[in-house]
């Protein structure tokens, strides 16, 4: 590439954007959003780190407390932002144009579409642990020192805490290790690691449910994940399945449910006729019509005797995750239908999944020929876009609020080949 950017110059220019993205999100005012209530309110069916830095910011600047949101959350952003630039910078050769360009890249969510240091909602946190989550693996692949380890299952523990759709961190956390063991020929080293990666999800879960006995009084998991698993199955099911319940809560939840879902044509079997050409469609569209306006009410409907409203949340979710598997079970051909439908509307469609795939393979198989921190990379971050979709699309609307987390990746494998295709090119050194 001709087109030279000095160190100096770069240095400039990235302070200058995260001045400019400090700037222009300070002058915009605080948006709310559907669920900020929850947040703010510390409801019983949020996850504990979240509403815990609200209230603390709240309990710390008072009146100024909107202003000191924006404030930090942004600079959380930035830093994260400038972590992951200086982790790629540190392992991978590229021209300073494209470290600035995934710069700015990264910071897009800030400044457009998502804003998000201008909502109470927890991307706000999660995009920029998940920055420096993803740093850390790129460190993990190339040093393998204790400190490292820590800062990364305390960040790991914050992330998953905070959305459980990171729960996918921890298969590819532990294939980076065995990667690196198989390379380093070094397998009793990390025993000790695999163990604390295993160890993860049983260490949130105990948090999640102190959190909720000392704030709620009751020991159990965030309530809500129920409601999300149910969601695509009763999309789904055909009016039948009824009988695949016994006691009078299920059956009410499952009448109840698919009687509104029918009158709303928001199930398979009563879609308008001009969306039974692309089901997936009404179920982005009107997920959450299905899943908060129409299975929670039915829920609520078939446990609220002389519960409290938290009794209530709970009760609907063991009752919600009871009913899940069967209702699945039995009608598994549209589920799964509906599932990889899901997965390629996430990408936009099947073309763009196609060429994600086929990146993935062919890095896959370069890191087999030839174990390149190029091809680690692009294997790492393509194998975290495919993994977050896959486990959001199981009981999610696959909306670009669940997935943007990885819309910089591809930007980045991109960046690396136009890199490695320069460098092979005679003329690039003229």
């Amino acid at each position: 590439m001709r087109f030279n950017i000095s160190e100096k110059h770069l240095t400039f220019i990235t302070y200058l954007l995260f001045a400019m993205v400090l700037v222009f999100t300070l002058t915009k005012p605080i948006q709310p959003h559907n669920d900020s209530e929850g947040y703010l309110t510390m409801s019983i069916i949020r996850s504990a780190p979240y509403p815990i830095l609200l209230a603390t910011l709240k309990h710390l600047f008072g009146s100024f407390f909107n202003f000191a949101t924006i404030f930090f959350q942004v600079c959380l952003g930035i830093f994260a932002v400038g972590f992951l630039m200086n982790t790629i910078k540190k392992h991978i050769t590229l021209h300073n144009f494209w470290y600035l360009f995934l710069t700015l890249i990264l910071l897009l969510p800030y400044v457009y579409h998502h804003a998000i240091a201008n909502g109470f909602l927890s991307e706000a946190l999660a995009y920029p642990l998940y920055l420096i989550a993803v740093a850390q693996y790129i460190t993990l692949l190339n040093t393998q020192q204790n400190k490292n380890f820590i800062y990364l299952f305390t960040t790991l523990f914050i992330l998953i805490l905070t959305r459980k759709q990171f729960l996918f961190l921890v298969p590819i956390g532990i294939l980076i290790l065995m990667y690196v063991s198989f390379k380093t020929k070094n397998y009793k080293k990390h025993i000790w690691v695999f163990a604390v990666f295993l160890c993860v999800p049983f260490f949130v879960s105990i948090a999640d449910k102190t959190y909720h006995k000392i704030k709620h009084n009751h020991f159990v998991s965030t309530p809500w994940s129920g409601i999300h698993f149910i969601t695509p199955a009763f999309y789904v099911a055909d009016e039948e399945d009824i009988s695949l319940y016994n006691t009078p809560e299920e059956r009410l939840l499952f009448s109840e449910t698919y009687k509104q879902l029918a009158l709303k044509q928001l199930n398979i079997h009563n879609l308008d006729s001009l969306d039974r050409s692309d089901n997936i469609m009404p179920y982005i569209t009107h997920y959450s019509e299905i899943a908060n306006h129409t299975v929670l009410p039915a829920g609520i409907h078939a446990t609220a005797t002389n519960n409290t409203e938290d009794e209530v949340y709970i009760a609907v979710d063991i009752l919600t995750l009871k009913m899940t598997l069967p209702l699945i079970r039995d009608n598994f051909k549209a589920w799964l239908n509906l599932y990889i439908k899901n997965i390629i509307h996430a990408f936009g469609n099947a073309k763009y999944l196609l060429i994600y795939l086929i990146l993935l393979v062919y890095a896959l198989v370069s890191l087999i020929r030839k174990k390149t921190k190029q091809s680690e990379i692009i294997s790492l971050v393509l194998l975290l876009t495919f993994s977050n979709i896959i486990l959001v699309a199981i009981g999610m609307h696959t909306l670009k609020r669940f997935t943007f987390y990885n819309d910089w990746t591809l930007f980045l494998v991109l960046f690396i080949l136009l890199e490695t295709f320069n460098s092979r090119n005679p003329q690039s050194h003229e």
